[in-house]
């Protein structure tokens, strides 16, 4: 059985899932789908064809440090500085599967999408695997249910001899509903998934022919690393000088390379609060509601609560999304207008499109209570064994107490102990760290003081995470 080596593109922001996805915590990350996250979902479907340790996830390096550590930190990751789109993210993933002289073929999957069928979906990846190993670049096409405005199409040609497989004759960006319809009538059109499979070797020659932009940045990293600089040390300096390009753009629509796997396995994008409810179990009425919610002679209603009672009367193709910030309001089939939302808090600086009340860190997680003109409470939790970055504020002082568990502090040069109904205070510019060195987690409250109370104003001297010092 051949190798392979999956990559997981999960670097995407996901706006059009607010409130519940947010820059700091994108879909990905969530568990929009049972009891997993879409990222670790994507992983499990895997199983048993390709094992966690052949599965390399390419993120953002600020989600595997902030609020997606609990996710990240026990796989093999691929950090990227800044984002360049999907082609350099594959180049450079081929590239360094390259690294030790393997070849693998490699499967290339979007972190945030939901596939019902699982069989279905190997029985797919057998077929692309096997013409993958004869030097095609493959896609997975997704036999479409209805004509959709919201994704690419891809035209199939001649089918391959002893193969399920077609020759791709076209692809076909976003349609606009007339389109969609013929390509349907037509029969020989299929949505494009955004899921590949190809030889590492096949991918990169394809990228130095259609792209050589791409492909000289990622040789002159191949060429550092080997020179014996650290790899990820090599990306976080010279990722960014790649061009900004989907692998469609570059490398697939120029191609003369490229098959297409028809496929039908339960599949969407969760692209869009719609795409939700399509997904999603049905109550009586044709509603889809989760969390703390109730629905009285609604119909075709998606309701979603992630903290208070949500109550809808006699509400009929609505979608209703709460969390303890933020509430979404929209008709059914606006939900795509979701994005605007998010493009409105960025001009007003609105940090509801940056994170929740509850923001998760490596450490544990802290909530925001009160945050007002001088002064900020929050309630902290810090993990058995955790402890929080040595740092410094400039601008504010931090009272804590401690509410369950005990609390070691260093501040400057002293170590103490805070118990349980116990305080300190940690004046402006006063070096310290909070560890939870006990056998409970740690909750306490900690009320800041002063001019500016904002997440960049922490100097760090150490960090066992590995955020930036």
């Amino acid at each position: 059985m051949s190798l392979i080596k999956a990559i997981i593109l999960a670097g995407g922001s996901g706006t059009r899932l607010w409130p519940l996805s947010r820059e700091q915590l994108p879909k990905q990350f969530l568990k929009l789908d049972g009891e997993e996250s879409l990222l670790a979902a994507t992983i499990s479907r895997l199983a048993p064809r390709v094992k966690e340790e052949d599965v390399w996830v390419v993120t953002n390096e600020a989600h595997a440090t902030g609020e997606a550590f609990s996710e990240l930190n026990h796989l093999n990751t691929i950090l990227e500085p800044c984002g360049r789109n999907t082609a350099p993210a594959i180049a450079l993933a081929a590239s360094l599967l390259q690294k030790d002289g393997e070849d693998p073929t490699m499967l290339v999957l979007p972190a945030d999408h939901i596939i019902k069928d699982s069989s279905a979906f190997h029985e797919g990846l057998n077929v692309a695997v096997e013409q993958a190993e004869q030097g095609s670049l493959v896609t997975f096409g997704i036999v479409p249910e209805h004509p959709d405005t919201g994704f690419g199409y891809i035209q199939a040609g001649e089918q391959l001899e002893n193969s399920t497989a077609h020759v791709v004759k076209r692809f076909t960006e976003k349609p606009d509903l007339f389109t969609a319809k013929s390509f349907l009538k037509e029969g020989n059109y299929f949505w494009n998934s955004g899921m590949f499979v190809w030889k590492a070797s096949t991918i990169l020659a394809e990228i130095k022919r259609y792209c050589p932009s791409i492909y000289e940045v990622v040789q002159a990293m191949k060429s550092s690393w080997e020179a014996g600089e650290p790899w990820q040390e090599v990306v976080r300096h010279q990722f960014k000088n790649m061009p900004s390009i989907s692998i469609d753009y570059a490398v697939l629509e120029p191609s003369e390379n490229v098959v297409v796997v028809p496929v039908s396995m339960g599949w969407s994008d969760v692209g869009s609060w719609d795409a939700v409810f399509d997904v999603s179990a049905k109550s009586e009425g044709d509603n889809a509601i989760s969390g703390h919610a109730i629905a009285i002679d609604c119909e075709n209603t998606l309701l979603r609560s992630e903290s208070r009672l949500l109550a809808a009367v006699g509400l009929k193709d609505i979608i209703a999304v709460e969390t303890p910030d933020a509430i979404l309001l929209c008709p059914r089939g606006e939900s795509q207008r979701v994005r605007e939302v998010v493009e409105s808090l960025k001009e007003s600086q609105g940090i509801e499109y940056q994170e929740h009340m509850t923001v998760l860190r490596p450490w544990g997680s802290y909530t925001v209570l009160e945050n007002a003109q001088g002064y900020k409470m929050k309630r902290i939790s810090v993990n058995v064994g955790a402890s929080l970055s040595l740092q410094r504020h400039q601008h504010r002082s931090e009272h804590w107490i401690v509410v369950s568990g005990t609390a070691t502090v260093t501040r400057d040069n002293e170590v103490i102990t805070v118990a349980k109904n116990e305080s300190t205070y940690i004046p402006i510019g006063v070096k310290h760290r909070l560890e939870n060195k006990g056998k409970v987690p740690l909750q306490m409250i900690e009320v800041q003081v002063g001019d500016y109370l904002e997440e960049d104003d922490i100097e760090r001297f150490d960090d066992e995470y590995g955020r930036n010092l």
